[in-house]
């Protein structure tokens, strides 16, 4: 089951950050234990991942990407192999390629592009991408299938924006790690997917044809008339 302490607590502190602009010193004290807490908390297990799009100072937007070191490692030697790499800079290169292909963010439906990232390397680590989206965004979709082959993988998903509240998602095998959120009465909920409506449809009214179609032949037959099977005529012999 996935476990959302990390991503509370996470919460918690940035909301105490955008509070306490004005104070350098309670910030660069929180800074830190925004740093700290997810390692403290879940670095440790690679099945536990956080996905995070984060509006900081003067606008900025970054997602990150937070996972053990021992899932980046896992996922990388299952794609190359570890003889792949030798050095820590090797490494930060397989992991931008990998997740090149396996991370993406729409926002209002347009891809948008993952600039600069930049990899803290530790029990935790940390990827993060600068991202450019409208200021009157209504609707986010990301999708992260990086570590979507370890054992019981869950990604935690928050969308960190000023004035607007947040709550916990997850990207995990049930949804194949795509979760799409929109923007109601100033709260990130999670937006249903049409298409999947549009198939269970689809089930119903085959389903309920199929029956139509049984119930048919079943009052057809009831209104054939039962024929008689009459034994094969014999002679009658009149006594004299």
């Amino acid at each position: 089951m996935w476990m959302p302490l990390e991503i509370t607590i996470l919460l918690t502190v940035y909301k105490v950050l955008m509070f306490s602009r004005n104070n350098k010193k309670i910030r660069s004290v929180l800074s830190w234990l925004w740093l700290l807490v997810p390692i403290a908390v879940l670095g440790h297990s690679p099945s536990h991942s956080s996905t995070l799009m984060i509006e900081g100072k003067n606008g900025q937007w970054t997602l990150q990407v937070r996972a053990a070191l021992t899932a980046f490692e896992h996922v990388v030697h299952e794609e190359y192999t570890a003889e792949r790499y030798s050095t820590p800079k090797e490494f930060e290169k397989l992991v931008i390629a990998l997740l090149s292909r396996n991370l993406s963010l729409h926002i209002g439906g347009k891809e948008l592009s993952l600039n600069n990232p930049k990899i803290k390397l530790g029990h935790e680590t940390v990827v993060v991408y600068q991202v450019n989206p409208p200021d009157d965004f209504q609707t986010v979709e990301v999708k992260n299938i990086m570590f979507q082959h370890i054992y019981k993988s869950k990604s935690g998903l928050m969308v960190l924006k000023n004035g607007v509240k947040s709550n916990l998602f997850s990207l995990d095998n049930d949804n194949n790690y795509i979760a799409r959120v929109k923007i109601e009465n100033d709260a990130f909920v999670l937006q249903k997917d049409p298409k999947s409506f549009a198939v269970i449809s689809e089930h119903v009214l085959f389903l309920i044809a199929f029956l139509l179609i049984l119930l048919a032949l079943a009052f057809v037959q009831g209104l054939k008339p039962i024929q008689s099977v009459s034994a094969p005529n014999q002679s009658q012999v009149i006594p004299k």
